[in-house]
């Protein structure tokens, strides 16, 4: 297994981190932001937001960061430099850690429903950073 830190293209670290970051305020805006907020007992998309601390944005952007690199240095150890792999690893990882990390926590929380969205939406971001990983080889 092979990992270096060198050989990080950092221009498809910032498109995937972009991407992805888009990705899930279209998913929590456009796509599911009633659901979402009724799903955390909000009126709707407008009160969550507003209740939703600043620093919150901070930590998912940080988080994003996080995913990406680690994706890409996964990537590597895998030796995968083609599309066809970033979509076969996105997928597994979508599913062995996206929504087996996600759900379960909010199932605990007894908010299932949120859970839902929540590991759809991680399990969207992993799958579509993977892939902008692997086209830039």
């Amino acid at each position: 297994m092979e990992i270096a830190f060198s050989d990080i293209n950092w221009i498809a670290i910032v498109v995937a981190v972009v991407a992805g970051q888009v990705l899930l305020t279209l998913w929590f805006t456009l796509l599911f932001g009633e659901p979402w907020a009724k799903a955390y007992g909000a009126e709707d998309r407008a009160a969550h937001t507003k209740a939703v601390p600043g620093s919150v944005y901070g930590v998912g952007l940080a988080c994003m960061v996080l995913l990406v690199i680690g994706t890409e240095l996964l990537h590597q150890a895998a030796g995968i430099t083609n599309l066809g792999g970033g979509l076969i690893f996105g997928l597994i990882a979508a599913l062995a850690y996206g929504i087996a990390t996600v759900l379960p926590g909010y199932c605990f929380l007894l908010k299932a429903d949120a859970g839902r969205l929540a590991a759809g939406s991680q399990a969207t971001a992993i799958l579509v950073v993977s892939v902008i990983l692997s086209a830039f080889g």
